[in-house]
């Protein structure tokens, strides 16, 4: 097997670990919230593991293609996170509207005033910080 394929995978595989533990601990808070969605073995169980193949297999292939390494210290890995933020954030907007029953204009004005912002102070502050450490 390619070394850069087996680097891939094997780091991959261990931020699995967080999305399986996200998995375990999101989705029977989820379940137990909703009347649609049946606490069967399947569910409890399946959902998790289901997540974190997705995941998994997704940013391993996403890597491959892209060639990019995606690392945290690196400006694509920092995009990453920021994707990532606003997604998880996006859902648990979700789960505040459908379940715990927030109200819909408020929450989700909230969420994308502050979003904007946020992506607004990245570009301009964050961004220009890192560009300056990567190139020195």
């Amino acid at each position: 097997m390619n070394p850069q394929l087996r680097r891939i995978i094997r780091e991959e595989l261990l931020r699995g670990i967080a999305w399986i533990g996200l998995g375990i601990v999101g989705w029977p808070l989820v379940i137990s919230a909703v009347a649609w969605l049946d606490a069967t073995a399947l569910t409890v169980f399946g959902l998790p593991v289901l997540t974190w193949a997705t995941l998994t297999v997704g940013m391993i292939g996403l890597r491959l293609i892209t060639g990019s390494d995606l690392q945290v210290r690196t400006k694509a890995g920092l995009d990453i996170v920021l994707l990532e933020g606003i997604l998880v954030t996006g859902f648990l907007v979700v789960y505040l509207v459908a379940v715990a029953g927030w109200s819909l204009l408020p929450t989700v004005g909230g969420y994308l005033a502050i979003t904007v912002l946020y992506v607004l102070y990245y570009w301009q502050v964050v961004l220009p910080q890192i560009e300056v450490r990567f190139e020195g």
